[in-house]
């Protein structure tokens, strides 16, 4: 019969085999214990791995003013679209150079370095100032309808079947409303000029005069929608596009 203390022992060496097998793991396939790990990698597998960064999908500048709150910023969007359409191969881009090519010459490597210039004295007597010229006079009175390069016809023409096409068949019941419409298609208000109503129909003139350009919209209402021309007139501020005469 096997005596209380000798009972423990065995119950203790069970115990602490069992805790050893715990540390250890047990035997794989092969016969061999399995690897230990430390417990920097066991922290390490713990943590949740990063989620992934979505890559952020590039835009043209167009698309991003297309919808800003800005009228002019929107017409800056659509002007930009038009001429795309216009231009083969759409609008250039700037050539790139290599990092060497974009430094001047006397900065490229294996140049030498230019010397400096020697100072001079700096001048005390300055001439009195020329006399300011006189401002030009502001044109007034009506001025001659210009002709359109081929870009901006092209551009004029996608302008006015836009417009038309706006309108759908749907005639305008004064200006307000044509103004209105003409707005909501991105054109600034400031752009959108009266003219006399044409047998009672609305009448209006869109200035696309932009960087140097020419061209102007003529839109009037008719039973049907309306009808929109393009024509040019002289790019200079001070030519006010209700008074350039049209080529009959």
């Amino acid at each position: 019969m096997r005596t209380p203390n000798r009972l423990a022992k065995i119950v203790l060496a069970a115990a602490l085999g069992s805790m050893a097998l715990t540390a250890c793991g047990t035997v794989d396939a092969t016969g061999k214990p399995p690897a230990k790990v430390s417990a920097a990698a066991v922290g390490a597998s713990a943590k949740p791995a990063p989620a992934a960064t979505p890559t952020p999908t590039r835009s043209l500048p167009s698309d991003d003013l297309a919808t800003h709150p800005d009228p002019f910023a929107r017409f800056l969007a659509l002007n930009s679209r038009v001429l795309d359409g216009c231009v083969p191969g759409g609008l250039p881009e700037p050539p790139s150079l290599e990092p060497e090519e974009s430094l001047p010459p006397q900065n490229q490597p294996g140049q030498p370095m230019p010397e400096e210039p020697e100072e001079l004295p700096f001048p005390t007597d300055f001439p009195p100032p020329p006399p300011a010229p006189e401002p030009a006079p502001t044109k007034s009175g009506p001025v001659e309808e210009v002709p359109l390069t081929d870009v901006e016809k092209c551009a004029g023409d996608a302008h006015a079947e836009r417009v038309r096409t706006a309108f759908d068949d749907a005639a305008p019941a004064d200006y307000p409303a044509l103004q209105k419409k003409l707005t909501s298609l991105d054109y600034p208000p400031s752009f959108i000029n009266r003219m006399p109503d044409q047998g009672g129909s609305p009448r209006a003139r869109i200035d696309l005069r932009f960087m140097g350009g020419r061209l102007v919209l003529d839109v009037t209402g008719t039973d049907r929608g309306v009808t929109a021309e393009p024509f040019g007139a002289p790019e200079t501020e001070d030519v006010r596009i209700t008074e350039v005469k049209r080529k009959p």
